[in-house]
């Protein structure tokens, strides 16, 4: 194991940590007697399930390259970001969205507990990420004004104008090619935006500037195209049993990736070339970036 596959395993073991008391605290268990399971069990089928934990790493490394070494006071911020992506997930593989029937390796929410209550299981992780990051017992000891920049960061990231307009544009694709630029914008927007919401947040809670949390967004937009651009050739190229998840989906919704659009050989090299301007920001940061700098090259060469 190498000294990020450390970091990366010591850190996942951390948030699960956090995830757990969390959750060991919120009242969301009850059942009628002829229903097999509560909204605590839908919520921790899909947030529970092993997984990278990718988004909440960046934020602790993000902040512990600026001297903000106090993990303990970060996990919950960086929690709340796994909150969003899991319940994106869960939406992502509904019927009416990717209709995809496997996630990390196990069936999909919807399969497990149904449509109706995976989908409000979906609505209660992305409103509480929200409740975790206003909540007194873990905003203690913060500056006030870093507290609502965070939040403005994470929704802004979840919204309209980041995850959400990038899955609306996503699933009105199918079904005839939409070109290069296209493809790159809804890559920016459903997986990009939140990566780079992570680097800002954890830059916030660390005390740095307006310059270097700008600095730290392009590097997480950049991480952010290459790690789905990666994700999308693993779509095409990658073992179903490795990936825990259905390969081939996007060929059978009949939709558009940018390596289906400029073939597997320039795919590789455009996502070399997002890692080349995603470690040129974050060079411009002034950061202790060595972590980061590994932190990159593990995603974009990974096998799942």
């Amino acid at each position: 194991m190498t000294n990020i596959e450390k970091y990366i395993e010591e850190n996942k073991n951390l948030i699960n940590d956090f995830i757990k008391a969390h959750f060991d605290k919120k009242v969301c268990d009850k059942k009628f007697p002829h229903n097999k399971f509560s909204l605590n069990d839908a919520i921790l089928y899909t947030l529970t399930t092993p997984a990278k934990r990718i988004r909440p790493i960046i934020l602790l490394i993000a902040a512990e390259s600026l001297g903000f070494l106090d993990k303990k006071r970060l996990l919950p911020f960086a929690s709340s970001l796994e909150l969003i992506h899991s319940y994106s997930l869960i939406h992502d593989d509904l019927p009416a969205m990717d209709n995809d029937n496997l996630r990390r390796g196990k069936p999909a929410n919807h399969i497990v507990f149904g449509e109706a209550s995976a989908i409000l299981a979906g609505d209660a992780l992305l409103t509480e990420a929200f409740v975790i990051l206003s909540d007194k017992e873990y905003t203690e000891g913060f500056d006030p004004k870093k507290i609502i920049k965070i939040i403005q960061e994470l929704s802004y990231a979840s919204g309209i104008s980041g995850l959400v307009g990038g899955q609306f544009l996503d699933v009105n694709s199918f079904g005839a090619p939409i070109g290069f630029e296209n493809i790159e914008y809804i890559n920016e927007n459903k997986t990009a935006s939140l990566i780079s919401a992570a680097c800002a947040m954890g830059v916030i809670l660390a005390g740095g500037d307006d310059s270097v949390v700008g600095n730290f967004k392009k590097f997480g937009t950049y991480l952010g195209l290459a790690f789905q651009t990666i994700d999308d050739v693993l779509g095409i190229t990658g073992n179903k049993e490795i990936l825990g998840k259905t390969t081939g989906i996007d060929k059978a919704n009949n939709k558009y990736t940018i390596a289906s659009d400029i073939g597997l050989e320039k795919t590789y090299e455009l996502i070399n070339k997002y890692n080349e301007k995603a470690l040129f920001y974050l060079n411009k940061t002034g950061a202790k970036s060595d972590a980061l700098i590994e932190f990159t090259y593990h995603l974009t060469n990974r096998i799942n």
